[in-house]
């Protein structure tokens, strides 16, 4: 027994001593004296220089470790500037009892003050693809073993002041990421990663701290756990879940969550690396967020329990996109609660007209319709009260279909102003010429309560029902309207004048019209505008206004291919107060965009008619006028008593009777001046009612 102590206690002190002379010859070693063999395999691999301008250091003890600093790294000969990359200090520690057993256990890794740049050329060779343009030859050789590969356990990886910058050689574009700091942690290769990173992109500073799975599942691809957050663009996001991949490709189930003080301060810092939003105008509407649990499988995404909320807004649903077909499909249903457009746009200048020259109403840029074959979908969107120009409209419900370019909106659906609106729209733009049908159908839709969400108060008070239906085709609004059939109908009936709108005129002319202030004449019998159209042409079938006292009757079309207006205004008195008032008709032409309103010529025959002209001023009523003068002691017009109404709101064609030319007449008795009057002159469109027509039409078509 003794003996085998002895020989044991030997081997032993031998052993010891061959270590400690191991260990003094290692020590007394220059390593430096292999930098140059360093660097010539680093240019046999890669064909670029690497410079070693510090000292390569070995310092050796039961955890060894190799230090280099002063490390260059020469760029592609094309590149902008001579190195790739620099590193002031690189330095690796590994512990030694496990290599005996073919593992690598490396305690710590530290890279310090680390400058690459990556870039591309013209022609977008990159710097980081070594041989490419530089002349080489060399290739690297992948390894043809069949021993499965030891991955090395990293316990921890710090870097500090790592400053990596992208230039595009071709758009000029620039990308610079700076970190700070990186500190990665782990027990074991199967233990998770923790993390914590500080540093910014385009100056925009960035946190992220958390942990995600181990190095082992990371390197076999499977799923593995991810716990992170991270404060970026002014905003905090945070990340739960799990990530992988399988055989059909990535895998993710990750509940997200994003919120953020200032939507504002988030697009201007995004701006950094996306110039475009530098012009976009951000509402001020506070705090946002978004939360939603998110899955990808099986080349489908499933965003599930959606809830987003900016400003007053509350978003909720779910939406799904299916990328594995030949283009994605869309599915989902998204129910909003409130949106008040009026604090989501931008507060901007009026829309100013091009310099092109064209004045034209109808656009002529074609319709974005491409994007109608990217992909399908299937979306129900309900919203439950939306604010417009301070009108509110309640309960919106719009379904939606795209199938290879053929979209349907059918059917949409909302409530305004007490009445309900419903309407469907299909648009084909899956054929050579892109096609259009519209139905739009409203009932009982309170226009006083409109005007009163609009400011307007005691003007008019009634409801009105609205049918369109319309088919057209072309590529863009122009040549949609040039080419356009159906019809435009709005009718109201049983409504009522108030003295607002009554005192929008002048009381001078309130004066000269006997009995127009009753009861009778306030009282909206009918108003019916009813357009027929076919190929463009727009014909008025029934255009007509009536009280209890006065009949207003138009006739003539709108040609929606240039634009041009061809309409008269007939006013004729329903009883005998104002049958004694000269009522003269009006010509509406021009165009769409710069309409002109002018009294008819032949109803300014003589001298009673130039003292129309002459001394009247104007008077409005809903788009409709009525010229009068105190003095006319004669009519120039009869009564009629034509229920144009009856026939109107049956649908059918509305034309007046012919109407007598005013007959030549000595001015009237009594004036104050000796003087006789003017030569006829059109009144001019700036001066009453003419402008007031003017402008009128021109707000229907958004001028």
């Amino acid at each position: 027994m003794r003996r085998w102590v002895k020989i044991l206690s030997t081997v032993g002190v031998l052993l010891v001593g061959l270590l400690a002379a191991g260990l003094a010859i290692l020590k007394s070693i220059d390593f430096n004296q292999y930098k140059g063999v360093i660097a010539e395999q680093a240019k046999a691999v890669t064909g670029r220089e690497l410079v070693i301008a510090g000292d390569l250091n070995l310092e050796i003890s039961l955890d060894p470790a190799v230090a280099v600093e002063g490390v260059s790294f020469t760029n592609a000969a094309w590149g902008s500037r001579p190195e790739m990359m620099t590193v002031k200090r690189f330095a690796v520690e590994v512990s030694l009892l496990p290599l005996l057993s073919g593992q690598v256990d490396v305690k710590q890794v530290i890279l310090e003050g680390v400058d690459l740049l990556l870039e591309t050329d013209s022609g977008g060779h990159a710097n980081w693809r070594f041989g490419e343009r530089d002349g080489s030859e060399e290739k690297l050789e992948t390894s043809e073993a069949g021993d499965d590969l030891i991955l090395p356990v990293v316990r921890m990886v710090r870097v500090n002041d790592v400053r990596v910058r992208y230039r595009d050689g071709n758009s000029g574009e620039e990308v610079a990421v700076v970190l700070d700091t990186v500190d990665l942690t782990a027990d074991s290769a199967s233990s998770p990663l923790q993390l914590n990173l500080a540093g910014s992109l385009n100056n925009q500073a960035f946190r992220v701290g958390g942990q995600v799975g181990s190095i082992d599942a990371l390197a076999a691809g499977k799923s593995f756990p991810v716990k992170l957050d991270i404060a970026a663009l002014a905003a905090d996001v945070s990340m739960n879940g799990t990530l992988g991949t399988s055989d059909d490709g990535p895998l993710a189930d990750i509940k997200l969550s994003l919120k953020g003080s200032k939507l504002g301060d988030t697009v201007a810092a995004a701006a950094a690396f996306a110039p475009a939003l530098k012009e976009a105008q951000v509402p001020a509407l506070g705090a946002y967020s978004l939360a939603v649990r998110a899955k990808f499988e099986n080349q489908k995404l499933a965003m599930e329990g959606l809830d987003a909320k900016l400003g007053s807004m509350d978003i909720s649903g779910r939406l799904s996109v299916d990328v594995g077909g030949a283009h994605p499909s869309i599915d989902g249903v998204i129910a909003i609660n409130t949106v008040n457009l009026d604090d989501l746009l931008p507060k901007g200048e009026a829309a100013v007209k091009p310099e092109s020259g064209d004045d034209r109403v109808f656009p002529d840029d074609p319709l974005p319709l491409d994007g109608l074959t990217a992909a399908d979908a299937k979306l129900k969107v309900d919203v439950k009260k939306l604010t417009a120009q301070g009108i509110e409209v309640d309960d919106i419900s719009v379904t939606v279909a795209l199938n290879s370019g053929r979209l349907q909106v059918k059917p949409f659906g909302l409530s305004v102003a007490g009445g309900n609106l419903l309407g469907d729209l299909s648009l084909n733009a899956s054929k050579a010429t892109p096609t259009i049908t519209a139905t739009v159908t409203g009932k009982q839709i309170d226009y006083g309560l409109l005007l009163k969400q609009l400011g307007h108060t005691d003007l008019a008070t009634g409801k009105v029902d609205l049918d369109v239906g319309v088919r057209g085709h072309g590529d863009s609004i122009r040549q949609i309207m040039a080419g356009l059939d159906g019809k435009v109908r709005v009718a109201t009936k049983d409504g009522r004048i108030e003295s607002g709108l009554l005192g929008m005129g002048s009381a001078d002319i309130l004066a000269a019209l006997p009995g127009f202030d009753s009861e009778d004449n306030k009282i909206i019998r009918c108003g019916v505008v009813h357009f027929d159209i076919k190929q463009g042409i727009a014909a008025g079938r029934a255009i007509v206004f009536e009280t209890g006292g006065l009949s207003v009757v138009g006739t003539g079309n709108a040609d929606l291919r240039d634009e041009k207006l061809n309409l008269r205004i007939d006013p004729r008195a329903k009883n005998a107060s104002l049958a004694a008032v000269a009522m003269v008709p009006l010509n509406v032409t021009g165009t769409l965009a710069e309409p002109s309103v002018a009294v008819d010529a032949a109803a300014l025959a003589g001298n009673t008619a130039a003292g129309v002209a002459r001394t009247v001023g104007a008077f409005a009523t809903l788009g409709l006028s009525l010229l009068a003068e105190k003095a006319v002691n004669e009519a120039t017009g009869s009564i009629d008593e034509t229920d144009y109404c009856k026939p109107a709101l049956a649908g059918e064609k509305v034309v007046p009777g012919e109407l007598a030319s005013a007959k030549a007449e000595p001015a009237p008795s009594g004036t104050s001046s000796g003087d006789s009057p003017p030569a006829v002159e059109q009144p001019k469109s700036e001066d009453g009612v003419l402008e007031g027509i003017g402008s009128g039409i021109k707000s229907l078509f958004g001028n």
